[in-house]
């Protein structure tokens, strides 16, 4: 059963989202592995956050390579079900959710197989995903084993927003017995969130790019103008299920990268945020950068961040490649 179109030009919005999900995007895909683990020196998996795609990693690409080479190999968590062809409602159901985690344990426990150390890079909220699987494994097995990177620190839930009041009424769809409504980007928003600009700049020395939201998250144009469906009530419910799963901080390193004006944390004092990081990740490295929580995703802030996690790897050969025990002895790590 599809979705009930409630709002008042819902009909024209509903349609105009449903054809977007065949549009190209850049990076919004369901491309899941980048490289050969079997020959790579690095193994890195991807958690992507709420609305995101295994593709999304490709924004990593220019960082990563130029922190680690290209003997790096990349895998993504990802399922059918949360395909970017997939409508945003139909993907954030407790039985989905279940199933993804355990594609999660399952892929860290492969990855693991094969490299005596990964660097897990986490996107927003994918972060709670991670750690409630982390809660399935014995305290300290994947901390000694796993570098933890998150990217875009967001809240560990959803709160209620005005934005619904005004439009839902006007374009709101019900799905799974829950409320959506699409909101506006545009870049002459910017001063009510910073999240709902439809672009932005990077620049580093002689480099300049734009990057379009489009390319990057799931956007549609109704109205000549660029859209993105949300649900507080749905999303925060999927929220609060994966945080109920995690019984224990991560008691290992992590890098945190948080922007400094971050829409999903707006009006919230930086010793809050700082806070919340700390109740899930007690030994992590925090900083705070320029820009929203999407533009603070960009070649300068992760090269940065990936250096970081660079310092404390040496190169590991996959363990197919060496007889046990020269794959032991190929292996070091420094704190």
């Amino acid at each position: 059963m599809g979705p009930e179109a409630v709002g008042r030009y819902a009909p024209k919005f509903l349609t105009a989202y449903l054809d977007s999900l065949n549009d190209y995007r850049q990076f919004y895909d369901d491309v899941a592995e980048i490289g050969n683990p079997n020959v790579a020196e690095y193994g890195m998996y991807f958690v992507p956050g709420i609305s995101g795609t295994p593709g999304q990693m490709r924004l990593a690409l220019p960082s990563l390579t130029r922190v680690f080479g290209s003997q790096i190999a990349m895998k993504a968590l990802f399922i059918p079900s949360f395909s970017a062809r997939q409508p945003i409602w139909d993907k954030y159901t407790v039985e989905n959710t279940d199933e993804k985690l355990a594609k999660l344990r399952a892929d860290l426990v492969a990855l693991l197989d094969r490299f005596e150390r990964i660097i897990v890079s986490c996107s927003s909220n994918g972060v709670y995903d991670f750690l409630a699987v982390a809660s399935t494994f014995a305290p300290g097995e994947l901390e000694s084993r796993v570098e933890l990177a998150w990217v875009a620190c967001a809240p560990d839930k959803y709160l209620p927003t005005k934005w619904q009041n005004f439009f839902y009424p006007l374009n709101g769809v019900e799905s799974h017995g829950y409320e959506w409504f699409a909101y506006p980007n545009h870049n002459a928003l910017k001063r009510f969130n910073p999240e709902i600009v439809a672009s932005f700049p990077w620049r580093e020395g002689h480099q300049r790019r734009r990057l379009e939201k489009a390319d990057i998250e799931s956007r549609f144009v109704c109205y000549g103008v660029k859209w993105a469906y949300v649900s507080t009530t749905q999303l925060g419910f999927i929220a609060q299920h994966v945080s109920s799963l995690i019984t224990r901080p991560w008691n290992g390193p992590a890098e945190v990268l948080i922007a400094e004006n971050d829409g999903y944390w707006q009006g919230i004092p930086h010793e809050t945020i700082l806070a919340t990081v700390r109740k899930y990740l007690p030994h992590a490295q925090c900083v705070f950068r320029p820009g929203s929580h999407l533009s603070v995703v960009n070649p300068t802030t992760l090269t940065e961040m990936f250096t970081k996690v660079r310092s404390r790897l040496v190169p590991s050969v996959a363990r197919e490649r060496l007889p046990s025990s020269r794959a032991d002895k190929a292996v070091s790590y420094t704190a």
